[in-house]
């Protein structure tokens, strides 16, 4: 038991330590020479956790996904259903987004570009996370319109496409612009959405 213990203690170490790089340096920069030197681990020693950097990539996936969900799904839940909870998310989303620079950035969105014309699982890992992310989305917004916050012939689908739309522009004005308005603009963006979004 100690030992299965210790094992997990050391891949949850690794992930951390990947976790820490990608934010910075994209999922090209999770290497297992560049992880090794971060950690103090050797090659051989990561690969008794993870037998490709392919796995690994697909586990760090995993991982930050679990972040993401504990940082900004899980405290939403806890808001009141409807308009409320969906507006707690996106506050939320916005903010992960606005993270420290060590940890900062979306690195799930810089995954989707790093990858979108690569084959392989990696990329079906990440399609997977963001496919799970949308249909929270358009499950609140459904939420909404069933709770009578927003009208009953909204599209769902629109709103989430034009949310996440949002939500892209901000990213990469936030944190590669550096542009100090950006948060300014994106809750006035949100704001108009929702406001189109209401009842008539």
């Amino acid at each position: 038991m100690t030992v299965r213990n210790n094992e997990q203690g050391t891949r949850s170490l690794i992930l951390q330590a990947a976790f820490e790089i990608v934010c910075i340096y994209g999922f090209s920069g999770v290497t297992l020479g560049n992880l090794a030197k971060h950690i103090g681990m050797s090659k051989s020693g990561l690969f008794a956790h993870f037998k490709s950097i392919e796995q690994l990539h697909r586990e760090l996936i995993k991982h930050i996904g679990s972040v993401f969900r504990s940082e900004v799904v899980s405290p939403a839940l806890n808001v009141a259903e409807g308009l409320p909870r969906l507006e707690a998310t996106i506050a939320n989303w916005l903010a992960w987004a606005s993270r420290p620079t060590a940890l900062g950035g979306a690195p799930l969105l810089a995954g989707f570009f790093e990858f979108d014309d690569r084959e392989g699982s990696v990329r079906d890992s990440l399609l997977e996370e963001g496919i799970r992310w949308c249909t929270h989305l358009r499950q609140l917004v459904t939420q909404a319109i069933a709770m009578d916050d927003f009208r009953q012939d909204l599209d769902a689908e629109q709103f989430v496409f034009e949310l996440c739309g949002i939500y892209f522009s901000f990213h990469v004005s936030e944190r590669f612009m550096r542009d100090s308005g950006s948060r300014g603009f994106a809750t006035l963006a949100v704001e108009e959405l929702i406001k189109r979004a209401r009842r008539r």
